[in-house]
């Protein structure tokens, strides 16, 4: 069908959800006497910078491995064309899983979720790359690290929130922007050792290891005085 056919039906779910979000989203009114430019200034606060980057470098730890998935499965599980789809959409189930119970997990203690979902990602990276060579090990440890993956995005977009507690709406924007710009971060990243010629499953290793960056900046920041509320506030 062609890949003109893929985008067209992208397009067309886009649609329907952005028709489902103005059916079910309730009509709030917006918020009186707000100031872009105050707003604009609690972004270059420490803690809300710092909760920036957290973003950042955990998307760069997903999308270090998730871009190259297909030649990983293609060329070091061997998979077929049928496989690799079916692996695409094990992932995606994992991606939903993770995003619900990372929001029910974080409305108990964002930090607790935040490294503990690290800890399971780089765990989860670590063993695909030693089982990604056959195809149904490699296919538990893609849905546990698709789980993993997206529990860190809504402790992530609720911490931003909380250290930005003056401007959570644009907070809650600039974290999107963090997590695009860790996509970004996180495929050169990839490509940087692909391009070494030091392999695909080193490629999930640079995850790990961009995952295990994230748990360092964690617990430094616990150690931080100037963090020290955000901590608190985040659980």
């Amino acid at each position: 069908m062609g890949w003109r056919t893929a985008f067209a039906g992208i397009a067309g779910v886009g649609a329907v959800a952005m028709l489902s979000l103005r059916l079910a989203l309730p009509a709030l009114p917006a918020a009186e006497g707000g100031d872009m430019r105050a707003e604009l200034r609690v972004l270059r606060r420490g803690p809300v910078l710092a909760a920036l980057a957290l973003t950042v470098v955990g998307a760069s730890a997903m999308f270090t491995v998730f871009t190259y998935i297909v030649p990983i499965l293609r060329d070091e599980t061997h998979a077929s064309t049928g496989f690799v789809t079916a692996m695409l959409m094990l992932y995606g189930i994992g991606l939903t899983i993770g995003n619900m119970l990372g929001g029910h997990l974080a409305d108990r203690s964002i930090e607790r979720t935040l490294i503990g979902s690290f800890a399971v990602l780089a765990t989860a990276l670590v063993v695909f790359a030693g089982v990604m060579h056959w195809p149904w090990p490699a296919a538990i440890a893609i849905l546990i690290w698709g789980i993993a993956s997206f529990a860190i995005v809504p402790p992530l977009q609720m911490r931003a929130m909380v250290a930005a507690a003056d401007a959570p709406n644009l907070a809650s924007a600039m974290n999107v922007g963090a997590f695009n710009l860790g996509n970004a971060f996180g495929a050169a990243l990839g490509g940087g050792v692909i391009g070494a010629g030091l392999g695909l499953p080193t490629v999930s290793l640079a995850g790990v290891a961009m995952a295990a960056v994230a748990l360092v900046m964690l617990l430094a920041f616990r150690r931080q005085p100037r963090f020290a509320g955000t901590v608190r506030s985040c659980g």
